[in-house]
Parts: structure tokens; sequence; C-alpha cells
């Protein structure tokens, strides 16, 4: 509010009345009766009147130019708050997996524990040679590898060929002395995988053999088309008699070629 610049304290009163009604929607014919009296008085309590309908018509025309300023601030305040409720509700799910998880460890910690226990009770128990032979059973257990997972596919590489593939008990001259298909007697006691291979350019190859699940001899052989022939050889045993694969894998480990047979067992 602006007051006019005069010492006269009624015509100030005039305006501050005009100010206020205006300020509490009256109009302007509800101005007290002594003001309406003095010709000067209503002249001020006019202006008042009139200074407070612009304050009011400015502060309106304020808040509609920041109502959209109002609204982003508001709007960004409540982005923050849900990315820190979020937030915090993902570090209290974490935190509670976490202390889930160990507690699920400190369990299976307790069952080995009294798993070992109990062992060490039970092998009290037994005789001398019965604990040597149980322990040496456990070792022979432990260190048994593990049964390799099913065959994978035969692949077909378009920039290896191979030309020929023998199952043989020897070489002459870095060829085969005689084949076998898909039976091997088992008085051979010497098996040579021999290959002839076509490269588009020089290749690091490999042999494997495998009998039981698992994996008895690889080797690894550089082919190029200087050298178009290699083989790898392996021992036999008449433990070993059953099903044999030997296969070919390229430089990305990829079979791409197999050769199953039967070693000693009866041709059905």
């Amino acid at each position: 509010m602006d007051i006019p610049e005069t010492d006269n304290i009624h015509f100030q009163y005039a305006f501050k009345a005009g100010y206020r009604l205006a300020l509490e929607g009256k109009s302007a014919a509800s101005m007290p009766s002594a003001i309406r009296r003095d010709l000067e008085m209503r002249d001020y309590f006019q202006q008042g009147w009139e200074q407070a309908q612009k304050d009011v018509s400015d502060g309106l025309a304020y808040n509609a130019q920041t109502c959209w300023k109002c609204r982003f601030i508001w709007g960004a305040v409540m982005i923050l708050g849900g990315a820190a409720t979020a937030y915090s509700i993902i570090y209290s799910y974490e935190k509670e997996q976490a202390e889930l998880m160990q507690r699920h460890q400190s369990k299976i910690d307790q069952t080995a524990t009294l798993t070992a226990q109990k062992t060490v009770a039970d092998l009290s128990v037994l005789s001398y040679q019965e604990r040597k032979d149980l322990l040496a059973n456990l070792a022979e257990e432990a260190q048994r590898p593990e049964p390799l997972p099913p065959l994978t596919a035969v692949v077909n590489d378009p920039h290896v060929q191979i030309n020929r593939s023998v199952l043989t008990s020897g070489l002459n001259h870095q060829q085969p002395i005689d084949a076998f298909d898909e039976f091997v007697p088992k008085y051979i006691r010497t098996l040579t995988f021999f290959t002839e291979i076509h490269v588009d350019k020089p290749e690091t190859l490999t042999q494997r053999w495998r009998f039981n699940h698992q994996y008895l001899k690889t080797v690894t052989l550089p082919i190029d088309n200087k050298r178009p022939a290699v083989w790898s050889t392996i021992k036999m045993s008449s433990a070993w008699q059953g099903r044999w694969d030997v296969e070919v894998l390229n430089s990305k480990q990829n079979v791409i070629y197999r050769k199953t047979f039967k070693y000693g067992v009866q041709k059905q």
C-alpha cells in the first residue's frame, strides 16, 4: 500500500479506509458517512479503494505468471522424493536378501560342521583297517573326474574338409597299415586315428579320445596343405571295453567330425 504524501491524518484515514474496504471485497459506495460528507476525504478514500483494487489485480497477475514455475518446482520435488523412496526400497530389499543369504550360508556351514563331527564320531567306532579302507575310498571318490556332458552336435566348417579318416593299429611310411570300422578287437593294444584334411589356410586342430564319459587323451595338431595328414595315438587297455568316440575340433573348439567305435565287446 502506497500512502499518499500528506500530513493530514484525516486524509490518511480516508485512504486507508478505502484500501481496507476494497480488500474486504466491498464497493466504493460503502464508504463511511463521515468521509462521504467531506469531498477531499472522499477523494482520498477513492484513491485508497482504487489502490487496493490495483494491488489485488497485480497480485493475481503475478500468481498467474508464476503458476507454471511453481508447478515445475513441485513436480521436481515429487520426482526427487519418489526417487529417494525407490532407492530406499531397493536398498532395504538388497540388504534383506544379503542377510537371508548370510543366514542360509551359516546354516550350510553349521550342517557341514555337524556332518564332519558325526563322521569323526562314526570313524571312532570303526577298527583301524575299516577306517583305513573308508578313507581310501573317500580319497578315490574325491579324485574321480566329473562325468562329461552329453556329446555335442557336429558342425560344418566350410574352411576345413576331412577327405579321409582311418582308425588303424599303426602307420607305415605315414600311411595306415590296416583299418577298423565300428569294432576293434580286444587284442589291439595301440590305436591311431589318421586323418587327411584340406584347409583354406593354416589351422590348429584338436583330436580327443572319449570313453566312459571321460576324455582320456587330447592332442593339438597344427596343419596346412603342405602337411595334409595328422594323427594321434592312444594305448588301449582291456579295462576300457565299450563305446569310444574320437573327435576332431577346429580352432574354435567346435566338433567338426566324430568317429564312434566299440572296443573289445562282441559284435551284435
